[in-house]
């Protein structure tokens, strides 16, 4: 994808600016800048470590400037000629001279480069992105969002009917959210609950609420300090029982609120539908807030009266469902309180390196390597408190906080924490030694780590064969998570790294190229073979570091390079215009560690004294850099470096300027937007329909669990097909997944079926050759994605999951033991009626079938007769041998052979079963169907079911 194409690009021009470097890496590993450079490091040579240095006179230098540097300081005695004893005060100076204009030229020709391939990496990742858009249709490509639909505005039906009358298009699916959040989340935490509760029964146990009941106080009074102790870490069933309880009250009482629409997705047939819709109808999300009618045509008006803010949709697999009716102000809260936690976080661990690297600089870099691999966990953390209408938000959210930990602890920490004068200076303890442990743990350690992926491994290989259910071991064998918000700002990591040192270490460029192609195959290994997927992010991450990220790293090349040049030598030396006799001659000198080595001064050698030649950010801060900075009479700059210095000045104002530019104009645009909009399709129309791409999926609102192998579905699932959904259960079907059936079962009724429906957002599927749609205000034809009967029709406020349990509903393993199942209401202990019926029982299940009562002269629904073990799968359509199919669920199997909807002759030689269906639906309140009974009929049952389905239905 675009980050894999990213990745080889920047490792390219990597590779390539090494390459614009190699003069000045052949200058710095010579016998004119430092003899060679003796006894460094193979991947150092060629850097600005200075080798030559010597002991000169320093009468004046303050011993407490070299408190962070005492081997450069030093000293020794001699008698003077009244025979008293006299100090001499030595300061160590670098020989080696690598601010020349050579080397100066050289560097600004790599910073040239950079930013052309800057530019050609802009129109080269465009290109790209139009390129994969052609090469794959996704339903984004077909489908818009309208982000300020009015609150009452909740019938899919009511928007088909608008954009097909306004423009002539066809509708093929449609989804109304609304602000049910809280509803969702409690409905999902209550399928947790109960799948916690089916793993710690025991097969074979009895499973009805009061043996539950007492089997969860027995639990509780035989427990001891130990198990209490445990209960706390890990709820037992006492504690799950009791938050069951808690769990269905609070579902009751949410699901009877009245709730507001929240977003609308439509997907149209043809991507030149939804290019044209998204044309005509575009305006400023400020326009469409303040109503501006006279912005757009009146006949594209909402209700003859709204302006509706309709853009491109983001793909399905990055809408957060959960967080789209939260408003700005709680958004702005969620991101501050999580930003200043960061930088808290930033500043712990820069105070922490700080006290590693007085121990050693290889502890302080194995430090950063391990802050670096942990802060994206506490970063994942602070990220999901933040609600986010799509995953490119959070993503983006999640890369500025990373990148931001890793450009400041990685890069601007360890040159804070390192003494100015032990910049260029050999030793373990110096800067660029420093720089290249950095590199070689991020490029060993990190990628070894990865490669191995040891809690992954120890997931699929120990834990999952000794999973307690095949939903566990699923879990467990599903591969470690990953966002590419951090791949890239790993990638963004090493480049910035490279980029700020440049100046003083400019083979870096090739251990950062290095670096990027080993995590180019390691990358591609984890992602393509050894990780979970994740969501679908289009080019919003590749863009937002290119355009923010990208050059930023450039600006700080410019900006750091002309710093850096202005430090040589880095010595803190300035030189006198005097002389002192009483340093002639040869010396042994013992610097501030005790360490002993010879000085020599030759006559009329000058003196030095101590100055600053930090001019960075602080007390002698100077912007743009410039040679003038040099206080009068500490001078300590060459005139090629003063000319070097004055050039890079102007260079780093100027790239400055045009980086903040277009900041400034990404800011205006995103202001200007806010009031005005246009529209530019990527790539062209492919002049593919919806319906005939075979791997496509639609705005289904859905919300992940860690339970489940696949999502919960937060919508009612009767009225779409299989084809929309992009992940399929091989063990179950989609109903399974469907939490709108969990509310109908706490919600039995007949007064309560319109409490059901208005409890959730609608979607709706129209295939091209499928029934029309009803019209507005009328009841949807149902259309079950678990079973849909060529010879039936159903009606909408039945659900035939009498109870939901997290093993219900199983295509291909029959039932062997009674489940638990919780899925009744508190108001009298766990159940509507309070009896301790088991949960199971055919005719208890028939009490809840459906919300509609019996009308009068019409036959009771056949029940199922009592039978010692009740089996839910029987007769389900399982493939078994000497096993019959059911009737209602036989064909829903292979959802006919492929079709997602039932042809116009099936509809209408169904029996009567279609047209008594739907006049049952108009002329009575039943709320019995055939759908009711596919688990519970005996033989007997479903044959008068069948015969009699007029007056069931």
């Amino acid at each position: 994808g675009l980050y894999f194409s990213s990745l080889r690009a920047i490792a390219l021009i990597s590779l390539i600016a090494g390459l614009i470097n190699l003069p000045n890496i052949l200058y710095f590993a010579s016998d004119v800048y430092s003899a060679s450079q003796p006894d460094v490091n193979f991947l150092l040579k060629g850097s600005a470590i200075c080798t030559e240095q010597v002991w000169v006179p320093c009468p004046t230098c303050p011993i407490d400037k070299y408190e962070n540097s005492r081997d450069r300081i030093g000293g020794t005695t001699t008698v003077t000629q009244d025979g008293e004893l006299q100090p001499l005060i030595f300061a160590m100076k670098n020989t080696c001279d690598g601010a020349t204009m050579n080397v100066g030229i050289v560097n600004l020709a790599s910073l040239g480069f950079i930013i052309i391939a800057t530019i050609a990496l802009s129109v080269y990742q465009k290109r790209k992105v139009v390129e994969f858009d052609e090469q794959e249709q996704t339903a984004q490509d077909y489908s818009i969002e309208i982000c300020n639909p009015p609150k009452d505005a909740t019938e899919p039906e009511e928007w088909k009917k608008f954009f097909e009358t306004r423009f002539g298009v066809h509708t093929t699916c449609c989804t109304v959210t609304i602000d049910n959040d809280l509803l969702v989340q409690a409905l999902a935490e209550r399928r947790e609950v109960l799948h916690q509760i089916e793993e710690k029964i025991k097969e074979g146990a009895a499973a009805n609420t009061l043996s539950l009941s007492e089997y969860a106080a027995k639990v509780e009074h035989r427990r001891g300090l130990i198990g209490n102790i445990k209960s706390r870490i890990s709820p037992g069933i006492p504690e799950l029982v009791d938050r069951l309880t808690v769990l269905n009250q609070k579902i009751q009482g949410l699901a009877q609120q009245h709730y507001r629409a929240t977003k609308v997705f439509c997907t149209f047939e043809t991507e030149s539908m939804q290019r044209e819709i998204i044309k005509e109808m575009k305006v400023g999300p400020m326009t469409a807030r303040m109503n501006s009618v006279h912005a757009i045509n009146p006949n594209l008006l909402f209700r003859g009266e709204i302006v509706l803010d309709v853009r491109e949709a983001e793909e399905p697999s990055t809408i957060r469902w959960m967080d789209l009716d939260v408003s700005w102000s709680s958004k702005i809260k969620q991101l501050s309180v999580t930003t200043l936690i960061s930088l808290a976080f930033v500043a712990a661990v820069a105070v922490v390196v700080a006290l590693v690297r007085a121990q050693g600089a290889a502890y302080a870099a194995l430090a950063i390597s391990i802050a670096n691999a942990i802060f994206p966990m506490v970063a994942k953390i602070l990220t999901n408190v933040e609600a986010h209408a799509s995953e490119t938000g959070k993503q983006c959210s999640l890369f500025v906080k990373i990148a931001i930990f890793r450009w400041v602890v990685t890069a601007i920490v360890i040159t804070i924490i390192t003494p100015f004068m032990s910049t260029l200076t050999k030793g373990p303890d110096h800067l660029l030694q420093s720089i290249w442990l950095i590199f070689f743990t991020d490029l060993v350690i990190s990628n070894v780590l990865q490669i191995s992926d040891p809690v992954g491994n120890f997931k699929r290989h120990y834990l999952a064969p000794r999973a307690k259910s095949q939903e566990r071991m699923n879990l467990l064998m599903s591969g470690t998570e990953y966002t590419i918000a951090e791949r890239f700002t790993n990638m963004t990591k090493q480049l910035f790294l490279a980029f700020y040192y440049c100046a003083i270490y400019p083979s870096i460029f090739f251990i950062c190229a290095v670096t990027l192609f080993v995590n180019y195959y390691v990358d591609k290994f984890s992602i393509m073979r050894s990780w979970k997927p994740a969501p679908m992010l289009g080019a919003s991450i590749a863009k937002f570091s290119r355009i923010y990220f990208m050059t930023t790293s450039v600006a700080a090349l410019a900006l750091v390079s002309s710093y850096m040049f202005s430090g040589f030598p880095y010595d803190n030396l300035c030189a006198d215009n005097t002389s002192h006799s009483a340093y002639y001659g040869n010396w042994q000198v013992t610097d501030g560690n005790g360490q002993t080595s010879s000085a020599v001064v030759e006559p009329n050698q000058r003196s030095y004294h101590f100055c600053n030649q930090y001019i960075g950010p602080g007390q002698n801060f100077v912007y743009p850099v410039s040679p003038n900075a040099q206080p009068s009479g500490s001078k300590w700059m060459t005139s090629s470096q003063e000319q070097l210095v004055g050039i890079y000045g102007i260079v780093s104002a100027v790239i400055l300027g045009l980086v903040g530019s277009v900041f400034a104009h990404r800011i205006f645009r995103l202001f200007q937007k806010l009031f005005s909009a246009s529209y530019k399709p990527a790539g062209s129309d492919q002049g593919m329909n919806f319906s005939e791409v075979k791997t496509i999926s639609s705005y289904i609102p859905q919300v992940k669990s860690e339970q489940f192998t696949y999502p919960l579905l937060a919508v009612n699932v009767d009225y779409v097909g299989e084809s929309i959904f992009d992940w399929s259960d091989p063990a179950r079907s989609h109903s399974y997944y469907d939490l709108t059936r969990d509310v109908e079962q706490l919600l039995k009724g007949d007064e309560n079926e319109e409490i059901c429906y208005r409890a959730f957002g609608q979607i709706r599927h129209w295939p091209p050759n499928g029934p029309d749609a009803v019209e507005v205000g009328e009841k949807p034809r149902q259309r079950s994605s678990l079973r849909r009967s060529k010879e039936s029709a159903y009606k909408r406020n039945v659900s035939w999951s009498s109870k939901v349990t997290c093993k219900t509903y199983s295509k291909d393993v029959p039932m062997t033991y009674e489940s638990f199942n919780a899925n009744a209401s508190t108001n009298q202990g766990m159940n509507f009626d309070g009896h301790a019926a088991p949960i199971f029982d055919p005719h208890t299940q028939n009490e809840a079938r459906g919300f509609g009562k019996q009308n009068k002269g019409e036959e009771a629904p056949p029940q199922a007769s009592p039978r010692q073990h009740f089996d839910q799968y029987q007769n389900s359509g399982v493939d078994q041998a000497n096993q019959q199919p059911d009737i209602f669920y036989g064909d829903s199997q292979n959802q006919y052979a492929g079709h997602d909807q039932p042809s116009e002759n099936s509809l209408q030689t169904g029996g009567s079963s279609t047209s008594s269906s739907r006049n049952s639906t108009e002329g009575s309140d039943s709320g019995y169907s055939e759908e009711d009974y596919g688990g519970s009929f005996s033989e007997e049952s479903q044959t008068t079911a069948s015969e009699g389905s007029r007056n069931i239905t």
